[in-house]
């Protein structure tokens, strides 16, 4: 019995366990801000944002009866002159398509030829933004990729779809502005964002105008009768 209790307290005494690391959750990235619609100014500056546009196509443009329009892509929008004459009018007519922010519509009129002329000699400019159609609206989702005709296909759904989306300038130098839809609390936002471009134009207007003329006097076709 002596012998069994030498034993057993010759025995090492067994060593605590060492405490387990508490596990905390890794915290998850902030939400990415709300940047708003899609603005004229963004527009331009993705418009310019490679080297020199890809040529798509020259057809017809939902909504534009006699004239017809030139479609030109870089890697991060679709665009689109409206109004691709030979010889200039007096109106031009821009659309820029990102597949992530959406459409942005712009239009000025003056008299004489637009390219000649300054942000103060137009009696209507107008900027209106729009997000990517929703899932609900069930139509195909924009890709760069796309050739000519299925970018007439997305903007002839667009426009059939009544889309929500802002708008605002002047309209025969008559102030006009509001925001469709689910979108009508944010005019105020759109209006304040677009605001300095609508009084004022840029520089990077001026530019995508010029750059746009001298393609169109490549893949322009003068007004059909």
């Amino acid at each position: 019995m002596l012998l069994a209790a030498a034993c057993a307290a010759a025995r090492p005494s067994r060593r605590p366990e060492p405490p387990r690391p508490i596990l905390v959750a890794a915290a998850l990235p902030a939400p990415a801000p709300d940047v708003g619609l899609y603005s004229a100014q963004e527009a331009l500056r993705d418009v310019l944002s490679g080297g020199e546009l890809e040529y798509i196509g020259t057809g017809r443009w939902p909504g534009v009866e006699r004239l017809r329009a030139c479609a030109f892509r870089n890697q991060r929008v679709l665009i689109v002159n409206a109004y691709c004459t030979l010889i200039e009018t007096q109106a031009f007519h821009l659309d820029v398509y990102s597949p992530a922010r959406g459409r942005v519509r712009i239009y000025a009129e003056t008299r004489g030829v637009v390219s000649a002329r300054q942000r103060g000699d137009y009696f209507t400019f107008m900027v209106e933004s729009s997000p990517p159609p929703a899932a609900t609206a069930h139509i195909p989702a924009l890709s760069l990729a796309m050739p000519y005709e299925a970018l007439r296909s997305y903007e002839q759904q667009r426009y059939a779809a009544y889309l929500p989306g802002c708008y605002g300038g002047v309209q025969h130098e008559r102030p006009i502005g509001g925001c469709l839809g689910p979108l009508g609390p944010i005019h105020g936002e759109w209006a304040a964002q677009n605001q300095a471009f609508l009084e004022h134009a840029n520089p990077d207007w001026y530019q995508v105008i010029r750059q746009l003329r001298a393609l169109a006097t490549r893949f322009g076709v003068d007004p059909q009768n």
